[in-house]
């Protein structure tokens, strides 16, 4: 199996669950090849954010860490000259992924528009995958990637996900 185009998966941490107010605070991005699905560059950063007090219980990021962080603008730039606009985006979840992946350019003053507007969504279809194997768990990341055969996690950390979800995305296409 071919893509398009290179894959861009992304991943971010987040201040808190609620999307219409969420501030980044970490993002992990992987190149994949088109062809063979196996990275080719990889990139990771803390984001500056006002945690106003809360700390990511599952990510472990604190004030202290964002303390000096890059600004959004800052981080959105560097994806954009590192990978480019030619790439397919893709992520776990992309719905928040994608609105933080938005916020971050816009802030950067770069047209989202520039992207294809096409995603690789891998929850659905790992969802699905496991669903045609029997799975009847829990339909949480945790849940499905031990179901996959993935490691537990400890806290999350947004490049280490983008890997987790590059594996799925090669157990899907290659079962």
């Amino acid at each position: 199996m071919k893509f398009i185009k290179d894959i861009l998966l992304i991943d971010f941490e987040v201040d808190i669950g609620d999307i219409k107010v969420a501030e980044p605070t970490q993002i992990g991005a992987i190149l994949l090849d088109k062809e063979t699905l196996e990275e080719k560059d990889s990139f990771v950063s803390y984001i500056a954010a006002d945690l106003n007090g809360t700390i990511g219980k599952k990510s472990g990021i604190t004030q202290e860490i964002l303390t000096g962080a890059p600004t959004q603008a800052e981080v959105g730039k560097m994806i954009f000259e590192k990978f480019g606009t030619d790439i397919l985006l893709g992520s776990w979840v992309a719905g928040l992924d994608r609105a933080m992946f938005r916020k971050i350019m816009t802030s950067a003053g770069i047209d989202i528009e520039q992207y294809d507007y096409h995603t690789v969504d891998l929850w659905p279809a790992a969802y699905i995958y496991l669903l045609k194997k029997g799975y009847d768990g829990a339909i949480n990341s945790e849940a499905m990637f031990q179901e996959l055969g993935m490691p537990p996690r400890d806290k999350h950390n947004a490049l280490e996900d983008c890997r987790l979800a590059a594996e799925v995305l090669r157990k899907i296409i290659r079962d």
